[in-house]
């Protein structure tokens, strides 16, 4: 198995056994975690690394989750990440959480690139007309580019909306050359 594999069945595991209003709180005490390990590159090859034995790094484990405050089921989690190798691939595994949580709380995230910013007022009816599009409760998140002149970009999971200027002045340049 490759590691996105693997994050899928470790996601789906902790997804099936947590309750899907702790799962933000597990991902961002994972996500904490994660950074943690990718700040420090020591700790990051004592839980990786076969010289250590499994009840150091539990010892180890449990005194960074107290310091961090982290709840049962991230404790949980993370042990059976590291004592199966899989730790690795953890953001991966919070990549893969984050997807399948939004499908299981019916929500899904919007990625909206603008040469400006826009106002709360064009933000609020934008998350209203892809409610309705998507059926799903909308979180948008705003990007800027100046270089889209005019109009916007909507990303929703695989589906791009282009009404840039940018977008549609490129469609004109390919229509023209195509002739």
């Amino acid at each position: 198995m490759n590691k996105t594999q693997i994050a899928r069945k470790v996601s789906r595991a902790l997804i099936n056994t947590v309750e899907i209003s702790q799962v933000p709180s597990v991902i961002e005490e994972l996500t904490s975690f994660s950074n943690l390990i990718e700040a420090d590159r020591k700790i990051r090859l004592f839980f990786i690394s076969q010289i250590f034995s499994e009840d150091e790094k539990k010892r180890s484990l449990d005194e960074i989750l107290i310091y961090m405050k982290a709840s049962g089921d991230t404790k949980k989690f993370l042990k059976l990440i590291i004592s199966q190798g899989y730790l690795a691939g953890l953001k991966d595994t919070i990549k893969s959480l984050i997807i399948l949580y939004e499908e299981k709380a019916r929500k899904v995230t919007a990625e909206v690139t603008a040469p400006v910013a826009l106002d709360e007022k064009y933000i609020s009816r934008l998350k209203s007309a892809l409610t309705s599009l998507t059926e799903r409760e909308v979180q948008i998140e705003s990007r800027l580019d100046p270089s889209l002149i005019g109009g916007f970009i909507v990303k929703v999971g695989s589906t791009v909306y282009d009404s840039s200027l940018k977008g549609q002045l490129q469609l004109l340049r390919a229509e023209l050359t195509r002739q």
